[in-house]
């Protein structure tokens, strides 16, 4: 059986969760923490969207457009406001009129659907 890419881009999703949740245990200070997770869900979407495009080229578009969904409107907008806001506390954020809570909070939602993509993109190739 051929191995699924997408099985392992799947594991790959949720090891960052485990990660961030691992980070925030470990480090006490939450700005340094957040950054940290920040850079994690900026680098693990541009580096899987890189490994698919050298294997496979662009075939799976609508894999990419739940990748990039997620990475464009949420992941660098976050760390972005956050660097360049250091030391404010992120409830006193916004982006584009949007509170830092709010956007995390979609964030997470679109984490989700990013996710599912990626799920559904294993299940269909399985068949």
């Amino acid at each position: 059986m051929r191995r699924n890419r997408f099985l392992e881009y799947l594991v790959v999703q949720v090891l960052v969760i485990a990660a961030v949740m691992l980070i925030f245990a470990v480090i006490k200070n939450k700005q340094i923490a957040a950054t940290i997770a920040g850079v994690l869900f900026v680098v693990m979407p541009i580096s899987l969207m890189a490994w698919e495009h050298k294997k496979e080229g662009f075939q799976e578009m609508t894999w990419f457009a739940g990748m990039l969904q997620f990475w464009v409107i949420f992941a660098l907008p976050i760390l972005g406001i956050r660097l360049l806001n250091w030391g404010v506390p992120f409830d006193q954020l916004f982006f584009w009129g949007i509170p830092g809570p709010l956007l995390h909070s979609w964030s997470s939602k679109s984490y989700m659907v990013m996710m599912l993509v990626t799920a559904i993109r294993w299940w269909r190739v399985d068949r």
